[in-house]
């Protein structure tokens, strides 16, 4: 899939669609090798992450964590020619919990790759409940 030529918030969605099927290592064609991705540090597996293998690693141990049960969709997005803006909504069961979240995630596109992505929390004491629980 030639991805150099989508919009911003195309690459996204195209994004959180492939997330969907729970396949870390399939996500990093849309991953730069070099890409900085900033998660609030909720959890051991999250913080600031340097290279798609960093990156990879966290969401196989986010995915591990709760059982497989983690999923994300787009709700909405803004787009510049680079960069995108989206709310996430989320949820994940763990140990009988189930949590349900919105976050803001911003976007930095080159040649069809996530060259940075940063993460907010809308109720950062709930998610560090529920990940560091």
């Amino acid at each position: 899939m030639n991805t150099e030529h989508q919009s911003p918030a195309a690459l996204v969605h195209a994004f959180y669609e492939a997330r969907q099927a729970n396949d870390p290592d399939a996500l990093r064609k849309w991953l730069a090798d070099d890409v900085r991705w900033n998660e609030p540090v909720v959890g051991d597996h999250m913080g600031h992450l340097q290279g798609a293998d960093a990156v990879v690693d966290m969401l196989k141990r986010a995915l591990a964590t709760t059982g497989g049960t983690f999923s994300l969709r787009v709700a909405s997005t803004v787009e510049t020619g680079s960069h995108c803006a989206a709310v996430i909504e989320w949820s994940a069961d763990k140990n009988g919990r189930t949590i349900r979240g919105q976050e803001m995630a911003v976007f930095g596109f080159k040649g069809g790759q996530i060259r940075e992505a940063s993460f907010f929390a809308s109720d950062i004491t709930n998610d560090q409940a529920f990940w560091e629980g």
